[in-house]
């Protein structure tokens, strides 16, 4: 009879700090339709134009990495600082040090000029371009042209591991409608960047495949990822938990992608 009382004791405990951790850990957020343009999904090509121009910009500090030049000051968005660095720190541990910054964000007054010297074959105009989302960094090698370096090399193999992507690929130029630019990087962030490099997915075909799917899981890095694709709409309010394992991206078309650890 005590270790019956006992454990009805135990459970109703164990009930109440269960209801009370999850109704203190779970929290309502909304969608607000403007979120569809922003985020490290975001679309941009020659058909899709970027509505809004990051605030978040930050200069990278030239002795950022020990294995890259920067010549003149090159700025990003404020979230690629940190993975960009462990990119180069994990390349200098393999012995590859002769990387080059070249570009990164772009005013939309700079992309425009660019485009009236250079042409449509060379850059694209004001509002097309990646670099003015400042989720992009061109990276280059002081040894000779980027597609022929071990810096290449070591990108190709390892920058999907940092939230990194290869934007133009050689074989993807008919999805892209770029030619290939072995050194133009895409900050997407993980999961996305790794399941992009194994299912040899561009940003267009890797959206259009979230968009038809609904609803995608996959394991990564022993992580368990839940996607969604959803449009505002339908989205008006749900719950999470209150931790920093989701988050949410638009793609700058029609939809929104949230990305959840699930425990």
């Amino acid at each position: 009879m005590k270790k019956f009382f006992l454990l009805c004791c135990l459970s109703i405990f164990g009930y109440f700090i269960f209801t009370n951790y999850t109704n203190e850990d779970r929290q309502i957020f909304t969608i607000e339709e403007e979120q569809i343009y922003e985020g490290n999904l975001i679309l941009i090509n020659n058909e899709v134009k970027l509505q809004q121009e990051p605030t978040e910009i930050e200069a990278i500090p030239n002795n950022f990495a020990n294995n890259v030049e920067i010549q003149s000051e090159i700025t990003v968005h404020k979230d690629l600082l940190t993975p960009m660095q462990d990119m180069f720190e994990t390349a200098e541990k393999d012995e590859i040090m002769h990387f080059k910054l070249n570009s990164g964000f772009r005013t939309g007054l700079v992309q425009q000029q660019l485009y009236e010297e250079l042409g449509s074959q060379y850059a694209l105009p004001n509002g097309y371009s990646e670099h003015q989302s400042g989720l992009s960094i061109d990276i280059g090698s002081t040894e000779g042209m980027m597609e022929y370096t071990l810096e290449a090399e070591w990108l190709a193999q390892h920058a999907s591991e940092f939230g990194f992507i290869l934007r133009y690929p050689e074989n993807k130029v008919d999805v892209t409608g770029i030619a290939f630019e072995p050194w133009h990087f895409r900050y997407v962030g993980k999961p996305h960047s790794l399941i992009m490099t194994k299912e040899d997915m561009v940003l267009e075909e890797y959206l259009a495949f979230l968009k038809e799917k609904g609803e995608y899981e996959t394991m990564i890095e022993g992580k368990h990822y839940q996607i969604r694709y959803v449009k505002p709409e339908k989205f008006k309010s749900r719950k999470s938990f209150k931790t920093n394992n989701y988050e949410i991206s638009g793609d700058n078309l029609d939809g929104i992608i949230i990305t959840k650890v699930i425990d």
